[in-house]
């Protein structure tokens, strides 16, 4: 997911990345393995750490640097954080969640112009294209391989934002769970308890969500 992100950002996310269960490490360290200049990395840290609060880069002139964080945080949190920033996300999100007529409307809604709209989506499908499936932009939607679509939106969903009630409506969070209880009433022998834990209903209730998006973009599962 991250080759999506935005050069500064996919920087910002390799820095995270090698800190995240580590202790104290040089900048020089850092620097020779990402093959980041030392000076962009001092620079990194400072946009970084403009967004991640709670979390924080710390520095010491006898240690070095190190990523700290609360103990009810986790790494999810703050790669969410970097994704959060991006407009390549956001422009993915939007068009999985929404249906625009026209280019120009999306434009509108991510307060950028067309023309600028229509590079990034360029520089989405460079990426996009190689697992069959990119942006199209006379349709306003994701065109390609139905399957691996709705796969790829669920990663999404997942890594951003881990629980789908910070980005589902609550009504259609109800009308999932109750599709989903009516299911298990049916289908007695599937209620074991491992998929009664929030993290299956979870993925599950995102599954469906991806599914009912594209069944109202008229895009059959084939």
């Amino acid at each position: 997911m991250e080759e999506l992100l935005e050069s500064n950002l996919l920087r910002h996310f390799r820095i995270v990345r090698f800190l995240l269960g580590r202790e104290w490490v040089t900048i020089g360290e850092l620097a020779h393995t990402l093959r980041i200049p030392s000076r962009t990395i001092r620079q990194s840290i400072g946009e970084i750490n403009q967004y991640i609060n709670p979390a924080k880069i710390e520095s010491s002139q006898k240690f070095g640097i190190r990523l700290t964080y609360d103990a009810q945080l986790n790494s999810f949190y703050i790669y969410a954080s970097i994704y959060k920033q991006s407009a390549h996300f956001l422009i993915i999100e939007n068009i999985c969640i929404h249906r625009y007529a026209t280019l120009a409307v999306l434009a509108e809604k991510l307060f950028i112009s067309q023309s600028t709209l229509k590079r990034k989506i360029a520089v989405i499908n460079q990426t996009l294209e190689k697992y069959g499936f990119w942006i199209d932009t006379k349709s306003v939607d994701m065109v390609g391989d139905e399957r691996k679509i709705r796969f790829f939106y669920y990663c999404y969903l997942l890594e951003k934002y881990d629980v789908l009630d910070l980005v589902a409506p609550e009504q259609e969070l109800r009308v999932i769970d109750e599709l989903i209880s009516e299911f298990f009433a049916q289908f007695p022998s599937l209620q074991g308890p491992e998929r009664q834990v929030f993290s299956y209903l979870n993925k599950l209730r995102t599954m469906l969500f991806i599914s009912f998006k594209r069944l109202k973009k008229r895009v059959p599962l084939r």
